[in-house]
């Protein structure tokens, strides 16, 4: 039924997508972030829920082809990580923290745009996510009844990764100037460590023709 369906696309007329559009897209939907803790003794990382706000912009080069520039907001989460062990200049103190977590960043990238009214999507973006962590707590849970803190000073920290960000979806152009689209996506993260990020967002577009 897939390959039935990418055939279709493929098979469309020399019209696929609109040659000289420029698109503004404003999007939401839900993410799940691996989140690397902070001076554990071993690598770890919880996964977290949250929502994400998207606002882009794209451009039709061809028919078929369409760059784009994003950016994006994730609001701020509460997240516990159990079972770390936390290594500070004092010592290394096993338990759990508690912090405020948020992501932002921007990406830019190229996607091939294959059909008509219902348009197929395969792109790569490319560019920057900050991670921000904040009001950190770290606990002895010793005693899961009675947690305590054990009082420690930890600053907040933010750390900025690469992101290489592969999406696939599909497009729903309702109107002559309006679409709707589906455009779950990855992101791969690098350099302070290894993360990722499963988004989907629900996005409208509106379009011009230059």
């Amino acid at each position: 039924m897939l390959r039935l369906l990418l055939l279709s696309m493929l098979l469309s007329s020399a019209a696929l997508a609109d040659r000289g559009a420029l698109s503004v897209d404003v999007g939401g939907g839900g993410v799940a972030t691996a989140v690397p803790a902070l001076r554990s003794q071993t690598a770890k990382s919880t996964v977290s829920l949250d929502g994400s706000i998207w606002l882009g912009g794209r451009y039709a080069l061809s028919n078929f082809l369409e760059v784009s520039l994003t950016g994006y907001f994730e609001p701020p989460a509460t997240l516990f990580q159990n079972g770390v062990d936390l290594v500070t200049e004092s010592g290394t103190y096993p338990g759990t923290t508690r912090h405020q977590f948020l992501r932002f960043g921007g990406q830019a990238g190229v996607r091939l745009v294959l059909g008509m009214r219902l348009r197929f999507h395969l792109g790569v973006e490319a560019g920057w996510c900050q991670q921000l962590y904040s009001q950190q707590q770290h606990f002895d849970v010793t005693n899961p009844e009675a947690a305590v803190d054990y009082g420690l000073s930890l600053p907040d920290e933010s750390r900025a990764n690469f992101v290489v960000s592969p999406l696939i979806g599909l497009e729903w152009a309702a109107g002559d100037s309006w679409s709707l689209s589906l455009l779950p996506r990855a992101q791969l993260m690098f350099g302070n460590g290894f993360s990722w990020a499963v988004i989907v967002p629900l996005q409208f577009s509106w379009s011009w023709y230059l």
